[in-house]
């Protein structure tokens, strides 16, 4: 297929190259995990390549909904398939958002992170829905890494599919930890950070594992 046509720059341009290898048997390429700061173009590389590449697949992409003046901001999953595969992944409102279902909702400094959503997600990402029909050539885990590795299930089921020998190619839209995003996990325990900390390096540890990274700069994942 003819790369010209996509608005990619050069990193993307290179991880782009590593998800069609994911299909070669011989590349030994099976789950792929991408990294980098917010906004370096990690969802926007998998969507255009989920676009051009045509495969079929199970799992979910986030959605960012956020008010023109930034004081509303909301995140949404849309299950793939079972959805059309998002033409933005952030949308802005002039006034206040739709009454949608968010995982996460912040109004001016008002945080809720909605567990019951990922408790969903977990049921849709598990190998009973997976399997359920023809089994999918890939699945997308659209954002992974913050405090929703904290549920059981949602954590157990990446690990059953990161376990899997026999399995589809697997992508993981993976969340870096830096100063920010851990203030924003402030209202964890002690235990809990460490709960959180400990399952993030199992699944990067993970032999089944490949790490790409679109930051420039050398950075700690």
């Amino acid at each position: 297929m003819s790369k010209r046509q996509l608005k990619l720059f050069g990193s993307q341009m290179e991880i782009y190259a590593h998800l069609e290898k994911m299909f070669h048997p011989e590349a030994g390429l099976n789950t792929v995990l991408l990294t980098g700061k917010s906004g370096a173009g990690k969802s926007t590389v998998v969507q255009e390549f989920l676009r051009e590449f045509g495969v079929s697949i199970h799992g979910y992409t986030t959605v960012r909904h956020r008010s023109v003046s930034r004081q509303e901001v909301a995140f949404q999953h849309i299950y793939l398939p079972e959805s059309a595969t998002p033409p933005a992944l952030t949308i802005e409102y002039p006034n206040h958002l739709p009454d949608l279902e968010y995982f996460l909702r912040r109004v001016k400094d008002r945080v809720v992170f909605d567990r019951a959503a990922f408790l969903k997600l977990a049921d849709y990402m598990s190998p009973q829905q997976v399997f359920r029909n023809k089994t999918p050539e890939l699945m997308l885990w659209d954002e992974l890494g913050g405090e929703e590795l904290l549920i059981d299930h949602l954590f157990e089921t990446v690990k059953y599919w990161l376990d899997l020998n026999e399995k589809p190619a697997q992508i993981i839209v993976w969340k870096k930890q830096f100063r920010r995003s851990k203030l924003r996990l402030a209202h964890l325990t002690a235990e809990e950070e460490d709960i959180l900390e400990l399952r993030r390096q199992e699944i990067l540890s993970h032999p089944s594992i490949h790490i790409h990274d679109l930051d420039c700069e050398e950075s700690e994942i």
